[in-house]
């Protein structure tokens, strides 16, 4: 091994080739840029895909219960919250907590401006968990007599806050309500942000003449959302038979479908950069073989095997592709903590759903990466350096 190591440092060292040491040096340089942006692009995947989910989970809970006789009105069939799921709740370990709610349909008025919504009637556990997502004039989370209405609709009707707007629900007989405007929320999902209002569930109850155990639906929050397929069979066994249970991603189906399509171009992008960093590396040696013609003839002819002069440019392989991984895993890493601590890089929510770009650090996702690149350019390191057996002594004379 000390030999070797001093065969090593005589053909690198010796003689040393300002082009050998700049094909090195842009190689380290192009292959940390494709490890760079592999990470990041990935990340920025992972993080979009999870504020996305977030937000539809925070709004509608990993599960839905309502009536199966429900059709285009609410207030047809209400859920009886004194039996099946909401009184059995607290014997289902995997339920985090659970949100009844009331919706009615309801016109919204504001200086000869009106638009149609969905007031969904909730409660204050249900703001608390989705108050990441609000903006309040004051801490309180009581919504009497108030309402928090999306951004794009408290922009369309020139809304501010304590305003009071007019609510029109076409009961019977019909109901107008003024409620202030107690403050907004905003998801960049037209299936909420182009319909929804929150208002107090007691209101809800009033209009419909319900009581305290009557409700449209519920809005299950679970501990872990891996055992979601468990926990909906202890739900449905403790449910009564007229209750409709349905996971919000099937609710929600496409744009989840959606999300779960975007896994195909990060699969994409990995294989192109895998082989852009295959060529790049196989380019590599093949020019420091090139370019270390005569020395390998000069080895040979002193004897050197074969072997030995393999390892030296197996090693000089390797330490590229080490020293490219370190510097793509430290300046992404670099970059994933400044997005996440300060939010640099901005987006437009109209388009993106998102205000900023969303990055999230999954590490085993992240070493699988890392082992994956090491894995298939390793194999790319040995394909160029099997010319160097077809090198002779007398090729290399002739080549000279």
């Amino acid at each position: 091994m000390r030999k070797l190591r001093k065969i090593e440092y005589n053909f690198w060292n010796k003689n040393r080739s300002l082009h050998s040491k700049l094909i090195k040096t842009i190689s380290i340089i192009t292959l940390s840029i494709g490890i760079f942006f592999l990470i990041i692009s990935s990340s920025i995947l992972y993080g979009f895909q999870d504020s996305i989910k977030n937000k539809i989970y925070d709004f509608s809970g990993h599960i839905n219960v309502s009536n199966f006789g429900n059709g285009l009105s609410f207030k047809n069939h209400p859920v009886q919250l004194d039996e099946g799921i909401f009184s059995n709740h607290k014997d289902i370990n995997e339920i985090d907590l659970i949100v009844p709610y009331i919706l009615m349909s309801a016109l919204i008025e504001k200086n000869n401006y009106s638009d149609g919504i969905i007031f969904k009637g909730v409660n204050e556990k249900y703001i608390n968990r989705i108050k990441p997502h609000l903006l309040f004039n004051n801490d309180s989370l009581s919504l009497k007599n108030s309402i928090i209405v999306s951004k794009s609709l408290y922009q369309s009707l020139n809304l501010n806050f304590g305003d009071k707007v007019s609510l029109f629900f076409p009961n019977d007989p019909p109901i107008f309500r003024r409620l202030a405007i107690k403050g907004i929320y905003e998801t960049g999902l037209e299936e909420f942000d182009n319909s929804l209002i929150f208002g107090d569930i007691n209101l809800g109850r009033k209009i419909y003449k319900w009581d305290e155990n009557n409700s449209s639906g519920m809005n299950i929050y679970l501990k872990d959302l891996e055992k979601i397929d468990k926990s909906l069979i202890e739900i449905e066994n403790n449910s009564r038979f007229d209750e409709f249970i349905e996971k919000t991603e099937s609710k929600y189906s496409q744009i989840f479908n959606w999300l779960n399509i975007l896994d195909k171009n990060i699969i994409i992008f990995i294989t192109i950069i895998c082989v852009v960093a295959c060529f790049n590396m196989i380019s590599v040696v093949l020019i420091l073989i090139m370019d270390k013609i005569k020395t390998i003839g000069i080895l040979k002819s002193f004897g050197t095997k074969d072997k030995t002069i393999f390892s030296i440019f197996r090693n000089a392989g390797f330490d590229i592709l080490i020293k490219a991984l370190i510097i793509g895993n430290i300046s992404s890493y670099l970059i994933i903590y400044l997005q996440k601590k300060f939010s640099l890089i901005k987006l437009d929510s109209s388009s993106y759903y998102l205000n900023y770009v969303p990055i999230k650090f999954q590490f085993i996702d992240i070493l699988i990466l890392n082992s994956l690149v090491f894995m298939i350019v390793s194999i790319s390191i040995y394909i160029p350096i099997y010319f160097i057996s077809k090198i002779t002594v007398k090729n290399n004379l002739s080549f000279n």
